[in-house]
């Protein structure tokens, strides 16, 4: 349609011209080789212009001609890549419903049709590695680990390559070093893989290569894979063993500097909150650690910290130690251990043999939230009274009462009874906290829910 709108504007063009000529006297003389011929001007331009377009119109025509082959080859094609798409279709869908074998004679199939060579000589490897891993083949290892390396070469699939090395390293439970080596790679070519990253950020924890798991772990955060709860308990831990290591080779500043983070992350990390008020030193250092230390108390009941603060608070006499202890419940806490505060403040008091006010704290406590810590201290205070058949009582409660807190694991449930960086039983990542095991958030046999459960142990399996 366009071509012919063209023609038309050209012919208007020509009529115009041969008008504006026309109106114009005038004559051309042609000779050539002793014949000669005379034409008005006008008529000699319209020859001319009709010549012009004579020659255009060959020369299109001539075009044409020339690309019909070209036409038809193209029109192929693209009933190839057609057919090739729709074999890549069916490929991916019978794969992601474990029709492995049915997959690879697609593969088999497109390997054929497809232009690029490369990518035909891979979908060949492909089918003869799985035909070889469906027969029985003895060698399976060594048959997937040249194939994936193959795709490794290749850099529309070196990702892939890397993925699957990284992958197999950790069936095969071998060197966590190739896992990292492998991981690494893969992630050059996909740098926002919620997989690697995690893989990677949980393999650099168990070989303590603190530097770069907190890296990894502030990507994953960055790209929102770990919700902001999880992020901090996680950052808390590493941050605060490295700390340590800084302590070790008396970098002092460096590693107040990891605490101090730490203490932002959890501000209930009982053992960056003690070591973090031992280190501080300076003007207003006695009057911070105090505060970092009853934030910590009153998140977690922790009778370890109640006892360092008793030392900061350089209080002489007992009762006075007890009653600024005692003060601490006019202090916002958190309400689902107000009754595990008032136990920990009695079972203080108690040592402190200020059987009053113990006794006085426990009975504020309903029956039902009693722990095994509470029933003890009953029985302590029946004893400082003389007061057999009580304590005889109390002590038979102490079995059937409440274990109360301790360092649970919240993905598995043991009690480890001291924090680890990972859980002996289960080796998740972060989940031994100080917690009593009826607030734990089980969900399924899974034992690894969205908020509580960091990492599936199965992404990096133990050495056995």
């Amino acid at each position: 349609m366009f071509r012919i709108l063209k023609l038309i504007i050209f012919v208007i063009i020509i009529g115009f011209v041969s008008n504006f000529i026309s109106s114009s006297e005038g004559s051309t003389t042609i000779n050539w080789m002793g014949w000669g011929v005379e034409l008005s001007t006008d008529i000699f331009i319209f020859i001319l212009l009709i010549m012009a377009g004579l020659i255009v119109f060959i020369d299109r025509i001539w075009i044409l001609l020339f690309n019909i082959p070209k036409l038809a080859i193209r029109r192929l094609n693209s009933k190839n890549s057609e057919k090739v798409e729709q074999k890549l279709v069916k490929a991916f869908l019978l794969a992601s419903h474990g029709e492995f074998v049915l997959a690879a004679k697609e593969a088999a199939l497109i390997s054929k049709n497809t232009n690029d060579k490369k990518l035909g000589k891979l979908l060949k490897d492909h089918l003869t590695v799985v035909n070889n891993l469906n027969v029985g083949s003895d060698n399976k290892k060594d048959i997937s680990q040249n194939y994936f390396k193959i795709l490794t070469d290749e850099p529309t699939t070196a990702f892939v390559g890397h993925l699957a090395l990284m992958r197999q390293a950790i069936i095969d439970q071998t060197d966590i070093n190739k896992i990292i080596s492998e991981g690494e790679k893969a992630l050059k070519f996909e740098p926002n893989s919620k997989q690697i990253l995690e893989v990677l950020f949980y393999s650099y924890a168990k070989i303590k290569d603190l530097k770069n798991s907190l890296k990894h772990l502030k990507t994953l955060k960055n790209l929102k894979y770990f919700d902001t709860q999880t992020y901090k308990f996680i950052a808390a831990d590493l941050n605060y063993l490295n700390a340590l290591d800084l302590i070790e080779v008396n970098d002092s500043k460096a590693a107040m500097n990891f605490l101090k983070e730490a203490i932002i992350q959890n501000p209930g990390h009982i053992l960056v909150a003690i070591t973090l008020c031992n280190m501080i030193t300076g003007i207003g250092s006695k009057t911070k650690a105090v505060n970092y230390l009853e934030k910590a108390f009153l998140i977690t009941a922790h009778p370890e910290i109640l006892l360092e603060l008793s030392k900061k608070w350089n209080i002489k006499t007992s009762g006075s130690r007890v009653s600024k202890a005692i003060d601490l419940l006019n202090k916002k806490s958190i309400s689902k251990i107000y009754n595990d505060l008032k136990i920990e403040i009695a079972s203080y008091a108690a040592s402190e043999e200020i059987w009053g006010e113990a006794n006085k704290l426990l009975d504020e406590v309903p029956k039902s939230e009693l722990t095994k810590k509470a029933y003890k201290t009953l029985s302590d205070i029946a004893n400082s009274q003389n007061d057999i058949e009580k304590t005889k009582n109390y002590l038979e409660s102490v079995a059937n009462a409440k274990h109360g807190a301790n360092y649970f694991c919240v993905s598995c449930g043991i009690n480890n009874n001291k924090w680890e960086l990972h859980c002996p039983k289960c080796d998740s990542l972060s989940t031994i906290r100080w917690t009593k095991i009826e607030d734990i958030n089980f969900q399924g046999n899974n034992l690894l829910s969205k908020t509580n459960g960091f990492l599936d142990k199965n992404l990096i399996e133990k050495k056995k």
